[in-house]
């Protein structure tokens, strides 16, 4: 099983979830990493070294194991810079679709994002028009669409044990979502593997609800560390301004053309539902937006 995109958060999830269910992952790596092997349980053969940006390397590691059955890819850029975007969620991944198909491998599992059914961000539009080319490819595929990580939720909570307030966009409930675990997302792209049913599909998935506004999760952890609830409001429409402002001086600068589109990424969090939406009407729904898992929200919290 190639996995691209180990060393990333959900990556490494995927890869103890691999290893878990005797899977013999292949991960290849930009440079030796012995703690990562280590950790993952992995031998020398199963972490190749080579920059899956360079096409010739890419064919290497598809020449290097004939027997891989499949693909789960998990790369996604880190920052969600305008150049950055392009050369992973798009670029990579289509290096990586195209030795796949040079070789003959036909099952083609994709971690993406629910957010770019509201596409706004360069970071949604590479993944989305990586999407495409998978979708046309020929190949068997899987296109996996999670709502929130838990750990992109849990910036709080240190804020409120250290006797700070939580910050809430706007009123806090503006936007809501069903967070899933990481444990759950790497079963359920794991399962995309022989399943059948997932084939040739893009599956909106979150954890087992129910569904979550910003302020619910506040009240969350204000119960858990049996604190009274203080709340900081900041108005979304802060980071829309500072973004316009910057647009104009990205002009000459690259640095500040990705500062003005960080700003512009949360706006978007702060400003949108992570949940499936229905394209129909036009509007985000919670039924539609299949539930996996048995993780819930309050138990991560009351481990972190």
């Amino acid at each position: 099983m190639l996995l691209v995109g180990a060393t990333s958060y959900i990556g490494r999830h995927v890869a103890n979830i691999l290893v878990e269910q005797l899977y013999r992952p292949v991960c290849p790596l930009r440079s030796m990493n012995p703690k990562f092997a280590q950790q993952m349980k992995l031998n020398p053969e199963q972490t190749p070294i080579g920059d899956l940006k360079n096409k010739s390397s890419v064919n290497n590691v598809f020449a290097k194991y004939p027997n891989l059955c499949a693909v789960i890819s998990c790369v996604a850029s880190r920052t969600g810079g305008i150049r950055d975007s392009w050369l992973v969620d798009f670029e990579l991944n289509i290096n990586i679709l195209t030795g796949a198909k040079s070789f003959n491998i036909n099952n083609f599992i994709l971690l993406s994002t629910i957010c770019v059914q509201k596409p706004m961000l360069n970071f949604q539009w590479a993944k989305l028009a990586f999407e495409k080319k998978l979708q046309s490819s020929g190949l068997d595929y899987t296109i996996v669409r999670p709502t929130a990580f838990f750990k992109s939720l849990a910036g709080q909570i240190k804020r409120v044990q250290n006797g700070k307030k939580v910050i809430l966009f706007d009123d806090g409930n503006r936007t809501s979502t069903k967070p899933i675990s990481e444990r759950d997302l790497a079963i359920f792209l794991v399962q995309c593997i022989y399943n059948k049913n997932r084939k040739n599909k893009i599956l909106s998935i979150g954890g087992p609800g129910p569904v979550r506004t910003q302020k619910e999760l506040g009240e969350i952890i204000f119960k858990l560390l049996n604190r009274s609830p203080k709340y900081f409001h900041m108005p979304s429409r802060f980071f829309k301004i500072i973004a316009i402002l910057l647009t104009a001086l990205g002009l000459i600068s690259t640095k500040i053309r990705d500062k003005a589109e960080f700003l512009r990424i949360a706006y978007y969090y702060a400003t949108e539902f992570m949940l499936f939406l229905d394209q129909k009407i036009k509007r985000y729904s919670a039924e539609k937006t299949m539930e996996v898992g048995n993780d819930t929200i309050e138990d991560f919290y009351k481990k972190s």
